[in-house]
Formats: structure tokens, sequence, C-alpha cells
């Protein structure tokens, strides 16, 4: 989960794409916040107002929601903050003949959702949801509305279930809402739908507390989401086989610093699909009749990243298309027969640097002989 300041920067990325789109002038206030934050403030509050109140003094009432949101992470090389683009001059990957190349394995696609806050939905008592309350459940999509003709609170936000919402807050029934975000939380939400950015959040009911509306409160969670949709690929695992000389230097690695560490790269870049960080990889040793199995998780990615926990410092930086990737210890070793691990003839398993994934079945197998469950596909 993102830590309030990352939450922060996501917000101010966002302000800083409206005032370039729209010629606003927009200069991000410094966070001079000590320790963790909730990822808004009175300062943030004071930029949106201020783009607002530009906004409204060029005429310009909605904004357009194909304008791309940059999705900026903690500096990870990962698809999900990673945009790659052909410029004029530069050289196209080439097409590749795929003929006789196994089948790359499925990889879904979703918007990555970042959990923004989680709170209870205000004025619940006030709503007329015996008829409904039962019908509710954890996890049911929700919407949030803009009420800007709520007498009480100029930043009111409804909260209706997403089934009973048709887009439209103009031609909407406030009378089917299950409540609203709470006057304390609403401002900087009602701020940003005012502003054209209905998409950028998702909201879903988190918690039933109670049996009935009187006596039980309901609670959300409102995410911020990404406008472009990302490959999922937790679900997947990578392969590579490792000879005598390199498990030696994965043993000691692990049992003298709890992690272990490698250089991968190479030329041209489009052909390498290396680990990204939070990627999983199975390193397979064998021995006679048996196989050694170590799952490992990647924790760092880039010289910078792996400074920390890089011994040799005089290879951080070379001058190579090369860089460090370091690895913990999940589980392993797990040692198993030789012909436990027919299911991986035909599948992706690489000596020198695990470029591609496993199919997904492939990668179920290898978690059944860890015994760990396999996690589902996550696109949040």
């Amino acid at each position: 989960m993102e830590t309030g300041k990352e939450k922060c920067e996501r917000l101010k990325a966002i302000r800083k794409q409206i005032a370039e789109q729209y010629g606003l002038e927009y200069v991000p206030t410094e966070c001079t916040h000590k320790g963790e934050c909730t990822g808004t403030c009175s300062k943030c509050d004071a930029e949106l107002r201020d783009l607002q109140e530009q906004l409204n003094r060029k005429g310009i009432m909605d904004i357009d929601l194909n304008v791309k949101i940059p999705i900026q992470g903690s500096g990870d090389d990962t698809t999900e903050n990673a945009d790659i683009h052909i410029l004029q001059g530069e050289v196209a990957a080439p097409e590749l003949p795929l003929d006789g190349m196994p089948a790359p394995p499925f990889i879904p696609r979703r918007k990555i959702h970042v959990l923004y806050k989680e709170c209870h939905i205000a004025g619940t008592t006030f709503h007329n949801l015996e008829n409904v309350w039962d019908e509710l459940y954890e996890g049911a999509e929700l919407a949030l509305v803009r009420e800007k003709g709520n007498l009480h609170d100029r930043n009111a936000v409804a909260v209706a279930l997403a089934d009973d919402y048709n887009g439209d807050p103009e031609d909407f029934d406030f009378d089917y809402i299950l409540g609203y975000v709470p006057r304390t939380e609403n401002e900087p939400i009602a701020m940003m739908l005012d502003m054209g950015w209905t998409e950028t959040f998702g909201c879903e009911l988190s918690r039933i507390e109670g049996e009935n509306p009187r006596t039980g409160k309901l609670y959300m969670k409102i995410y911020i989401v990404s406008k472009d949709e990302v490959e999922v690929t937790n679900h997947l695992l990578r392969a590579m086989e490792l000879d005598d000389e390199e498990f030696a230097d994965f043993t000691i690695s692990l049992l003298n610093q709890g992690c272990t560490y490698f250089r991968w790269g190479g030329f041209p870049p489009w052909k390498r699909n290396l680990p990204k960080k939070k990627d999983k990889v199975v390193f397979i040793y064998r021995h006679g009749n048996e196989v050694d199995l170590y799952l490992l998780y990647c924790i760092a990615v880039g010289d910078d990243d792996a400074a920390y926990f890089v011994e040799e410092k005089e290879l951080l930086h070379a001058v190579d298309d090369c860089c460090f990737y370091v690895f913990t210890n999940v589980k392993g070793p797990v040692t198993v027969a030789n012909e436990q691990l027919d299911f991986l003839n035909g599948e992706p398993v690489e000596s020198g640097q695990p470029e591609t994934y496993l199919s997904e079945s492939a990668s179920g197998r290898l978690y059944e002989l860890f015994g760990i469950e396999k996690p589902q596909f996550d696109g949040r």
C-alpha cells in the first residue's frame, strides 16, 4: 500500500497535468511534513482551489478526460510507471518472427487502484436503507456523486450503489443514495469531481457493522484509479537454471547477507523483459537425480536501489548496458526429483538471466511444489 507522501505525489502529478494541459500557473509547494501524512493537507487543498479558480476565470468548466494522467510510483522500473515512446529519429523495434516459438503466457490487463482513504459513510440513518441493508456486501462497487445543490454542505459528495447511478449527477435521484463522504473528508474529492475528474476515483463497500441501518455503520474504500490498463503479472513466475559456480555464489550470498544479486541486461533493450521489482523468480539447481528449488522475491532493480546490498561497489554504475537485480529468499531450498519438473519442458526456463514469464499452469505447479497458494490476479 502506498504511503501518504506517495499519495501526495500522485495527486501533485494530477494537478501538474491539469496545469500543463490548460496553461495554468502551478508551482507545487514543498512538503515539510515530518513523519507520515494522510496524503492530503491544507497546502494541497489550496493548490487545488487555485487551479479551480484559474479554470473558472478561463471559462473552463469540464476537463478533457482523455488527457493521460501519469502514474508515479516509488522509483521502480515497472510497467506501472514506465511509459516508453518511440521518438522521431529513433529506431523502432523490429517485428520478430514467431514461427517455432512457444506461445507467450496470457497476461491480463487491469487498471491500477491505489487506496486514497477508508472512511465511514455518513448519514446512513437518514436514507431509508431498511430495504437494501440485507443485500449489501463487502466489495460492492459504489459511486461517488457530486451533489452541488445540497443546501447543508457546499462540498457534498453522495455515495450510491454503482448499479443505481447512471453517470449523470444532474439526472440522478438523490433519494437512492446510501449516505455521504464525511464532511471532514469531502472537500478535496468535491474539487476533483467539479474539475471533471470523475474517472479518477473508484469506490467500494469495505465493511458492514451491525444488523440494521438504525444501529449499524457502513465503511468504504476510495481509490485513485489509473487511466490506462497495465499488465498484471503478480500470479506468474520466472525461472532460471544455475550452474555449479553460480549456485555456490548464490547460496553464500543468501547465507551471509540474506539476499543475493545479479547483473543483468543486454542490447537491444526491446528484446529484454527482465524482472521488475516485486517479481518472483524460481532458481533451479540440478544435482544428480534431484533438483533444489528456491523461490526468490525481487527487492531492488537498478544500481541506485541496489547500492545498499551490493558488496562490489566498484561495479555500481559501470559503463555497460547492465544493472543490478537484488533478491531475497521467500522459500527454499525445496528438493524434488528431476521427473517432478517434467511440466517445465517447453517452458522458458533460462540460464544467464530470466527474461520471460512462465505460463500460468507452470507457475501454479511450482507454487504447489513450494506449498504456497498461487496469488490471484491483482489489479490493486
